[in-house]
């Protein structure tokens, strides 16, 4: 049978971990630990990768010596990929690595300290019975009957952790509306809990005990700021649409603002309808402050009732409510933005608040049309695109003036030939002229010069120019994630990959649940050397969608976590899920190939050459043959994509992978032809 638990632990604490593991057999539980340790080990054996994948439970044992184990991060990262439950066991007072902050987030843990061995079992005890792990009968009624004592927060802080009723009062607020008393009632939820947390526990009418010790959560810095979705009260979808609009708004208002960091709007969209506390949300975003409310509409008026939160203390900062006619909704959102950003920087500069009161439109209904093409265009998929493309096109019919769209545009077709969605000669052009005209119609707008710049980049090849336009974007809003993030691409493709790992950590921090920043991250800090960080940035990824593909690749082909037949049946899995992908068949061949099974992975080939040779990029065509080691192919394909002027060109420029091959004469003269910085005599 089966065992359903397995204890994550390091070597330095197995007195204390064999200890509990006698208590909990004593209880009826199963439980699996390495007995011979894994911290030498130079990778993980099958046996504990089985473990963890047949287990209901990981219980994670916490302490210093295990915050500074890599393998117990790589357990923990492979607990969460497959969905299992994690209950952190303190075995002392202890902070936990960024590494795993992720998976841990918002968790119950329950504390096993010295001296207090006996209570910590009982809870721990009632956790796992909760969780659906067998225990006997008598270990059962003895642990309901022992005092009740649970802690329960993100698990890595150092801050005080208040209990959940001392949180409560974040919940209840006055706001004058038309003479009448509005109080705020609900907390807004992510839509249910984080699948590995624990619910918490309650003896009788009392409240869970104020959670100790003190050195558990980080304090946050107040000037991060995340814009929640707001509620929407009611059921019609122009409400909803309103509520989108606004935090969209607000988060782009806020954006450009000095010494503010506003998280992007897609990573704040994770928590919608959250049952997470304001603490929870601040640790799981890095974020010191949180802004929420609802909006209502009833008639021909629209209310807001916005509150700030200071995520530290869950202390409410500034509640107002706003109410105006349906037809003054814009001049509404920037209202509110003024009145919001004053109050975040506690006061504003006359350029401030010329910059918050200007409107990016006058047509209510082509920034609805555009806020709905930006939600489309992030989903990244065929689908999405094609939808993002027809939401922008209407935007401009409504408003032939309105520039923000047209970057939009821009940015869908710049994105078309990288997920194999269009040729570059198709899309690319469509892309340099959208975003121009975004350009000439607001010569300030950061999307325009982002969107210029990424076609200057992966398409012309205009090194100067597509520096000298991400430089423009970022200077024009620092907290644009997707400025960061092109750009960071852009100094790792021309070697100045230091440069690049920077950038990339703020686009991490500005959107934190992006999966393509992520990956990012992985591949760049993977080119350094920095493979711990790297692994770390792709298992955050894999934490959101375990089947993506990026991910799957920098952790199993380059970083070749785990053995190789895992490997190869973790992407079957995938294959599963996206049939129709082609970079995990070409990360699948890669695997076969490592693994010396040349006949499997020359079944990939075929399999991507029948189906995706009209649209897979010929330079990764050169990739799946310089891996072969047949560099005439290879080079056949390179010039292809070359002359083809494709997006992924530059990326083979100061890729690790093909470090042997990048000093070769011929493919100097092949990247001397586009005047790759990294090439030039």
């Amino acid at each position: 049978m089966n065992t359903e638990v397995f204890i994550s632990y390091a070597s330095k604490d197995r007195k204390r971990i064999i200890e509990l593991v006698d208590r909990l057999n004593s209880a009826g539980v199963s439980v699996w630990i390495d007995q011979m340790s894994i911290e030498g080990a130079t990778m993980w054996s099958q046996e504990i990768v089985a473990a963890i994948r047949n287990c209901k439970v990981l219980i994670l044992a916490i302490s210093e010596n295990s915050a500074d184990s890599e393998n117990v991060v790589k357990e923990v990262a492979l607990a969460s990929e497959g969905r299992k439950r994690i209950l952190p066991v303190y075995l002392e007072s202890a902070e936990i690595p960024e590494s795993m902050a992720y998976q841990l987030a918002g968790i119950q843990r329950v504390e096993f300290f010295e001296g207090q061995e006996e209570s910590g079992l009982q809870s721990m005890i009632r956790a796992l019975a909760k969780l659906g792990v067998t225990v006997n009968e008598e270990a059962s009624t003895a642990a309901a009957e022992s005092p009740k004592r649970t802690t329960h927060g993100a698990s890595h802080s150092k801050a005080n952790q208040a209990s959940k009723s001392e949180g409560a009062a974040w919940v209840k607020i006055g706001a004058a509306a038309i003479g009448l008393a509005l109080v705020a009632t609900s907390i807004f939820f992510l839509g249910g809990r984080n699948e590995t947390s624990i619910p918490l526990e309650q003896s009788g009418t009392n409240s869970v005990t104020k959670a100790q010790p003190l050195a558990y959560m980080a304090t946050l810095d107040t000037n991060r700021v995340v814009v929640l979705p707001f509620k929407v009260i009611g059921s019609s979808k122009e409400s909803e649409n309103l509520g989108y609009g606004l935090v969209s708004t607000l988060t782009s208002k806020l954006q450009p603002l000095q010494n503010l960091v506003i998280i992007a709007n897609e990573s704040a969209r994770k928590f919608k309808d959250t049952e997470l506390s304001p603490r929870e949300i601040g640790q799981a975003l890095e974020v010191g402050t949180i802004v929420t409310g609802e909006i209502q509409t009833s008639g021909s008026k629209v209310q807001v009732n916005i509150r700030v939160i200071d995520a530290n203390t869950e202390a409410l900062g500034w509640g107002n409510t706003f109410t105006k006619n349906m037809n003054e909704y814009l001049d509404l959102q920037n209202e509110i933005a003024t009145r919001l950003a004053s109050e975040l920087k506690g006061g504003l500069v006359a350029s401030e608040t010329q910059q918050l009161a200007r409107k990016a439109t006058e047509n209510q209904e082509a920034q609805a049309e555009y806020q709905a093409g930006r939600r489309e265009w992030n989903k990244r998929s065929k689908a999405g695109f094609e939808n993002a493309i027809k939401h922008f096109e209407r935007a401009i019919e409504l408003d032939p003036n309105y520039a923000d769209p047209y970057a939009g545009l821009g940015d869908t077709y710049g994105l078309l030939p990288i997920y194999n969605f269009s040729p570059a000669s198709e899309a690319m052009p469509k892309a340099k002229f959208h975003a121009k005209k975004a350009m000439e119609l607001n010569p300030k707008l950061p999307g325009a010069y982002t969107s210029l710049a990424w076609v200057l980049h992966k398409y012309d090849y205009d090194w100067e120019g597509a520096e000298f336009n991400y430089r423009k974007a970022v200077e024009l809003n620092p907290n644009y994630a997707s400025a960061n993030h092109w750009y960071g691409i852009f100094l790792h493709e021309i070697g100045k990959s230091k440069d690049a790992a920077s950038k990339l950590d703020i686009a991490a921090q500005l959107a934190p649940t992006s999966l393509i920043i992520q990956y990012t991250v992985g591949e760049v800090n993977w080119g350094l050397g920095n493979e711990e960080k790297a692994l770390n940035a792709v298992e955050k990824a894999l934490a959101i969608d375990p089947n993506f593909a990026f991910a799957l690749r920098v952790k199993y082909v380059l970083l070749k976590v785990g053995k190789p037949e895992e490997s190869i049946g973790r992407y079957k899995e995938a294959i599963k899920v996206y049939p129709n992908q082609p970079v995990l068949r070409h990360g699948l061949f890669e695997l076969y190939w490592q693994a010396g099974k040349k006949s499997e992975a020359m079944e990939q080939v075929i399999e991507i050459l029948d189906r995706y040779h009209d649209s897979y990029e010929k330079s990764r065509f050169a990739e799946l043959f310089f891996a072969m080691g047949k560099k005439e192919n290879a080079y056949r394909w390179l010039g292809k994509a070359i002359e083809a002027k494709e997006s992924t060109v530059p990326r083979l420029a100061n890729t690790r992978e093909l470090r042997n091959i990048q000093s070769e004469p011929r493919f100097r003269e092949f990247y001397k032809k586009i005047n790759h910085p990294m090439y030039l005599d």
